[in-house]
């Protein structure tokens, strides 16, 4: 590869015409390319671009009892509760929303080792996709029958949002890199790993505030009283929960070199993650406490969602040392 190399005494002119000269030189600086296969070795890897995700389905489960068994509401609940009645061991609820798909950013860094057509690689990226997408068509699952008479005889309000989901992953990869005597190099690869996610959400189930209306527990005059005490409640999650996920992705893209060891191109990836899941206790259950009485077993839910997706287009630059 030929060098050319200028050099500007004090006393040169300033005429305009020597600006051209050297911006043609400049570009051929930065643009000349050996035509030879790109040598084995390391290189580095910068990247960054734009995401978007699908649609994702959410779920939750608890281990609450029947609102006639909360023990803040009917103090005599468990002391009243027969047998086999279902306060002191329920089934789990199971109930399921459905959340629009977002957009957001994903950047990375990237080491690696080139060998001839095969590159391993090393690759940490983060991605936040903004859903902000509320559910309130609550489906419930068909053997969920607590769940059926809450909806039926108290609730007003039911809806879930999914905020921000945000990823932290460290993937190893494999690229093939299709070389040609031209300065594009295009390339497929695969990769997996483990990614620490996290996502926003908000839940609340909200009561009816007229207690007329409310028919948990019956019409007579203690029932009464007691859907009075009910009306108007809230049973609220919101929280920022985390998962640790193992995932997948599918490559594709193209290089440019720009000169010897410094290249740009464009990157494609399709990335999936498994299934989240995470555990807490309510904000509040019933605008109480989450406990199913007074010092009672704690009442915890679990968030979970089917596996989490996204596509990215980005921009990157590899140095190749």
């Amino acid at each position: 590869m030929g060098a050319t190399m200028l050099r500007l005494h004090d006393n040169c002119p300033s005429g305009s015409g020597y600006m051209p000269t050297l911006l043609l030189v400049a570009l051929a600086l930065v643009t000349s390319v050996s035509v030879a296969q790109a040598q084995d070795g390391f290189y580095f890897g910068m990247e960054i671009g734009a995401a978007s995700a699908p649609g994702v389905d959410t779920s939750m489960t608890d281990n609450d009892v029947s609102t006639r068994c909360d023990g803040f509401i009917n103090s005599e609940a468990y002391l009243e509760a027969p047998a086999g009645s279902g306060c002191a061991d329920p089934a789990p609820g199971l109930w399921f929303f459905e959340h629009d798909g977002g957009s957001g950013i994903l950047a990375g860094a990237s080491v690696g080792y080139r060998r001839g057509n095969f590159r391993l690689e090393g690759e940490y990226f983060y991605s936040g996709v903004g859903h902000d997408s509320t559910d309130d068509t609550v489906t419930i699952a068909d053997e969920d029958a607590i769940q059926r008479l809450k909806r039926e005889q108290e609730l007003a309000i039911v809806e879930a949002v999914l905020g921000d989901v945000v990823s932290h992953s460290l993937f190893a990869n494999l690229h093939y890199d299709f070389h040609s005597e031209s300065r594009l190099t295009p390339y497929i690869g695969v990769g997996a790993g483990f990614s620490r996610v996290s996502l926003d959400y908000f839940n609340r189930w909200a009561r009816r505030i007229d207690p007329a209306s409310i028919t948990t527990f019956g019409s007579e005059p203690q029932g009464l009283r007691l859907n009075e005490k009910l009306a108007g409640t809230t049973t609220i999650a919101n929280a920022r929960h985390s998962d640790t996920v193992f995932g997948y992705q599918l490559v594709a893209g193209v290089d440019y070199r720009l000169r010897e060891g410094l290249s740009a191109g464009l990157k494609l990836r399709w990335a999936d993650f498994g299934e989240f899941g995470h555990e807490r206790e309510w904000d509040q259950l019933r605008s109480h406490d989450s406990a199913r009485s007074p010092g009672g077993t704690r009442v915890r839910y679990k968030l979970m969602s089917d596996d989490l997706r996204f596509l990215s287009l980005g921009l990157n630059l590899k140095y190749h040392f």
